[in-house]
């Protein structure tokens, strides 16, 4: 009889919907040591808050992958990492003067750049999530004065103006029938022997215009890609032979 170890074969536990249930708990230093971080990546300006004062640290306790699990779902960061990241910026970076923080980020930044890139958007996705912030977008920036933290299921139909109806009625537009389109000769800047351009629309008038080409040479204009498809000199080409081959 075959015993399989559950255990190996199960899978790494995943967070619930808004983070793991049970928050990673950072150390004071490591606690001080984010929300400085955070701090020196966003500084407090222009009537926007400090990230430490929105809970950016809260953010981090419930997305970090807790002690002892891989890092296998967003933001694919466990608190080893976290405790990592802490160690390289240095015991007195919480206390530090803001140049003396800027640096310090900066040799981290460039001696662990995957490590540190996924704390930074941490930080950046954190603090564009808190209602503070969301406030601040809307009474300093102009444009982003209706900006909600979920659109949806409302959408933005209070605040988007209306349609200028008489401006559409005048939107007009034409196209050909596949059926009549026609082969035209193209110059050899535009095409090779046995290419098929498929770009412009083009007039009878506009096609006369061209130099002849051999037969052998001419190509087919149906569209606005290129596609490496050869027409036979008798068959005519329309849209629906290249289904597939245009790219």
């Amino acid at each position: 009889m075959t015993v399989t170890n559950l255990a190996l074969s199960r899978r790494p536990p995943k967070p619930t919907l808004g983070g793991w249930a049970d928050p990673v708990e950072f150390e004071e230093a490591q606690a001080a040591a984010i929300d400085a971080l955070a701090d020196t990546l966003i500084p407090e300006e222009g009537g926007f808050p400090a990230p430490s004062s929105v809970n950016v640290l809260g953010f981090f306790r419930r997305y970090v992958t807790p002690k002892g699990q891989p890092a296998v779902w967003y933001p694919f960061l466990s608190a080893e990492d976290i405790a990592g990241i802490c160690g390289w910026l240095g015991d007195g970076f919480a206390a530090a003067d803001e140049d003396s923080r800027v640096a310090a980020v900066g040799v981290v930044e460039r001696d662990h750049a995957e490590m540190f890139n996924r704390v930074r958007d941490l930080v950046y996705q954190a603090y564009y999530s808190r209602p503070e912030v969301i406030a601040a977008i809307n009474a300093q920036l102009p444009a982003g004065k209706d900006y909600r933290i979920t659109p949806q299921p409302f959408g933005y139909a209070d605040v988007i103006e209306d349609w200028d109806e008489d401006l559409l009625g005048r939107v007009q537009g034409s196209y050909i029938r596949t059926e009549d389109v026609t082969r035209v000769p193209l110059p050899d800047t535009l095409a090779g022997p046995n290419e098929v351009v498929v770009g412009s629309w083009m007039s009878d008038a506009a096609a006369t215009s061209l130099p002849e080409r051999a037969p052998a040479e001419s190509a087919a204009v149906v569209g606005h890609a290129r596609a490496d498809v050869a027409p036979s000199d008798t068959q005519d080409t329309q849209l629906g032979d290249f289904h597939g081959c245009i790219h």
